[in-house]
């Protein structure tokens, strides 16, 4: 079932990206995209973004739908000392993964990190995060860079839910 169409999407993307263009810097600020499941939100993204560095990050929570340690398995290669950051997700469910990459990226000292996601779960709760769409009792989310259970369907336009086999 198709929760959300790719033209739904990409109207929120570019919402999104509005917004981010009217906070203005002294210089541009770095796009940090968390790996692998924000990469179709984050190109879509930053083609609306004035001039921005990009870089990545490559974290993992979950395996096999059980949340765990955050792991950090590919950090960053830009200088984000003195600059601010948005750090590119693509869902906040209970906060884990993005507050632990955060407090890794501290080290480095930006200015700010401002984390962003297309999508938020109701129960969560971050005053700084720039969101798309908030779910309410959406199922697991599949497509447009979110993996089902055997790891496929990132490639789809669109977000569908995939039903829990209990």
């Amino acid at each position: 079932m198709i929760l959300f169409t790719e033209q739904e999407i990409q109207t929120k993307v570019k919402q999104i990206a509005s917004q981010l263009n009217q906070t203005h810097h002294s210089f541009p600020p770095v796009y940090i995209c968390v790996l692998n499941g924000a990469f179709m939100f984050f190109a879509d993204l930053v083609k609306h973004i004035e001039p921005c560095y990009i870089d990545f990050i490559k974290a993992k929570s979950y395996e096999n739908n059980n949340q765990y340690e955050v792991n950090i398995l590919t950090d960053i290669s830009s200088n984000i000392s003195n600059k601010p950051v948005y750090l590119v997700d693509d869902i906040y469910d209970s906060g884990n993964t993005i507050n632990h990459i955060i407090q890794h990226l501290l080290q480095y000292n930006p200015i700010s990190i401002t984390p962003i996601t297309l999508f938020k779960r109701h129960t969560s709760f971050r005053p700084d995060l720039i969101y798309g769409f908030e779910l309410q009792d959406e199922s697991f989310l599949v497509g447009y860079g979110l993996n089902a259970f055997d790891d496929t369907k990132r490639n789809l336009p669109y977000i569908e839910g995939q039903i829990f086999d209990d």
